[in-house]
C-alpha cells in the first residue's frame, strides 16, 4: 500500500489543470464581467506557482517530516480544487487557484524523492516508471471526469478536485512518518548535491519542448489538415496519454534489455513519432500510431531523468534537484509553443506542419547520432581514438617535458659557473689579504727592531 500511497499524489497532481478545461466556456458565461484574460488565468495560473513553491518544498523537507508536508498540500489541494465550486466571483474563483498551485508545488518534488527514499535499484527505476504512467493515467481519467461532470454544470466540474480525498487516506494511513533530513537536535543527514543534476534539467527541457508541441499545437495542425472534429481532437490527445502511459510500465524492461542503447532509442521512438504525424498525416490512423509512439517515449524519458538525478545526490539535496527538475518540465511546456514557433517561421510559413517537420527531421538527425555513437563504442573504434589521441598526447608530453628538461640543465650548468667564478674571484680576495696581512706584520717587526 506503500507504492499506492505515493503513486496517488502523482495522479492527481497532473489532473489539475485538465480538470476544469472543459467547463471554461460555461464558467465564461456565469461570469460575463470576467477578462479573458482571467478565464484563461483558471487553467495556467496554478502552473506559476508550482515552480516557486517546488524550491520551498525542497527546503521544507530539511525541517518537516515528508508525510506531514504531504498531508498539508493534500488538504489544501481539497480547499483549492473544491473551494472553486463555491465561487460568487471571479476573484475568488482565482484566490483558489492561486491555493491549488500552492498545493501541487509543495506535492510534486515529493512524489519522486519519496520513491528514491523507499526504492533502491531496478525497484526504484521501475516505481518512477510506474509514477510516469500515473501521471498519464490522471490525464486520461481527467478527460473523462472532467467532461461527464462538465455536462451536468459548471460547479460540478470541481467536485472532480475530491480524488484526492482517495489519496489524502492512503498517505495518512500507509506512509511512514519518517524523521526530516535535519533532525530537532540538529544533526544534518548527509546531503551532496552533484551539478550533473543541471545537464539533466537540460534534458528535461528539451524533452518537454518537444513532447509539449502535441497537447498545444495538435488542435490547429489537425484544423489545418482539414480534420475540424473536436471529438477526434480529444481521443488524439488522450492516445498520446495511452501512450505515455505504456512507456512508464515498461521503462525498468526495456532499461534492463537495451543498456546503453535505452537512451538513444527514446529518441528514435519520439522521431518515428513526429515523422508518422507530419509526413504520413493522411492516413488517420498512421497519425494516431504517430502520436502513440511520441507518447511512448516521452512516457519512458521522464523517469529515467528522474532516476538519474537521484542516484547522484543524496539526503536533502535529493529534494534539491527534483525541484529543479519539475521547474525544468514547466520551462519545457513554456519554451515548447515559443521555439515550435520560431521553427516553423525560419523554415515554412509559420504553419504547425512546419515546426512538427522542422522537428521531425531533426530528431531523425540526433537519433543517427546518437546510434554512430554507440555503434564507435562497441566496434572499438572509439576506443582505439581515444586511445591514439592518448598515446599522441603522452607524446606531446614527452617532448615537452624533454625540452624542459634540456632548459634546467642549461639553467644549473650557468648557475654552477658562476659559483665557480666567484669562488675564484674569493680565493684570489683572500690570498690578496692575506699578503697585505704579512706585509703589514713584516713592517711593525722592522719598525720594532729600530727603536731598540
Amino acid at each position: 500500500m506503500l507504492k499506492y500511497a505515493i503513486l496517488s499524489v502523482s495522479l492527481i497532481t497532473v489532473m489539475a489543470g485538465a480538470m476544469i478545461a472543459p467547463a471554461i466556456a460555461s464558467i465564461a458565461a456565469a461570469f460575463p464581467n470576467a477578462s479573458s484574460f482571467q478565464i484563461s488565468l483558471l487553467t495556467s495560473l496554478h502552473a506559476g506557482l508550482v515552480v516557486p513553491f517546488s524550491f520551498i518544498s525542497g527546503y521544507l523537507v530539511r525541517y518537516i517530516p515528508k508525510k506531514d508536508i504531504l498531508i498539508v498540500s493534500l488538504i489544501l489541494y481539497l480547499i483549492g480544487g473544491i473551494g472553486g465550486s463555491l465561487s460568487d466571483s471571479m476573484l475568488f474563483m482565482l484566490a483558489t487557484r492561486v491555493v491549488l498551485g500552492i498545493s501541487i508545488g509543495l506535492m510534486i518534488p515529493l512524489s519522486i524523492t519519496l520513491i528514491s527514499d523507499y526504492y533502491e535499484g531496478e525497484e526504484r527505476t521501475r516505481t518512477l516508471g510506474l509514477q510516469s504512467a500515473a501521471t498519464n493515467m490522471g490525464g486520461i481519467i481527467a478527460i473523462v471526469v472532467s467532461g461527464f461532470l462538465a455536462a451536468q454544470g459548471w460547479r460540478y466540474s470541481f467536485l472532480a478536485y475530491g480524488l484526492a480525498i482517495l489519496a489524502l487516506v492512503l498517505v495518512f494511513f500507509f506512509l511512514p512518518r519518517k524523521a526530516p533530513a535535519k533532525s530537532a537536535e540538529g544533526e544534518a543527514e548527509e546531503s551532496n548535491f552533484d551539478a550533473r543534476v543541471f545537464l539533466l534539467a537540460i534534458y528535461m527541457i528539451l524533452t518537454f519542448v518537444v513532447f509539449f508541441g502535441i497537447p498545444s499545437n495538435m488542435s490547429l495542425f489537425l484544423s489545418e489538415i482539414d480534420i475540424t472534429n473536436t471529438v477526434v481532437n480529444g481521443i488524439i490527445i488522450a492516445i498520446c496519454s495511452v501512450g505515455g502511459f505504456a512507456g512508464g510500465m515498461s521503462v525498468a524492461f526495456f532499461r534492463r534489455v537495451l543498456k546503453s542503447f535505452f537512451v538513444p532509442l527514446q529518441v528514435v521512438y519520439m522521431a518515428v513519432g513526429f515523422v508518422l504525424i507530419a509526413f504520413l498525416n493522411q492516413y488517420i490512423v498512421l497519425l494516431g500510431l504517430g502520436v502513440l509512439i511520441l507518447g511512448f517515449g516521452y512516457g519512458s524519458t521522464v523517469p529515467v531523468i528522474f532516476d538519474g538525478a537521484t542516484k547522484i545526490t543524496t539526503g536533502a539535496a535529493r529534494s534539491m534537484a527534483t525541484a529543479i527538475l519539475v521547474s525544468s518540465i514547466y520551462l519545457g511546456q513554456f519554451l515548447s509553443p515559443i521555439v515550435l514557433d520560431e521553427i516553423s517561421q525560419v523554415f515554412g510559413n509559420g504553419s504547425v506542419y512546419y515546426s512538427y517537420s522542422a522537428m521531425a527531421l531533426a530528431l531523425v538527425f540526433v537519433a543517427i547520432l546518437m546510434f554512430v555513437e554507440r555503434g564507435l563504442h562497441f566496434s572499438g573504434l572509439k576506443k582505439w581514438l581515444a586511445r591514439s589521441s592518448s598515446k599522441h598526447a603522452l607524446s606531446e608530453i614527452s617532448a615537452s617535458n624533454a625540452r624542459l628538461q634540456e632548459r634546467v640543465d642549461t639553467l644549473a650548468n650557468q648557475l654552477d659557473e658562476v659559483r665557480r667564478q666567484q669562488y675564484s674571484d674569493s680565493r684570489e680576495q683572500i690570498s690578496l689579504l692575506r699578503n697585505m696581512q704579512e706585509t703589514i706584520s713584516q713592517r711593525n717587526e722592522s719598525d720594532n727592531k729600530g727603536s731598540y
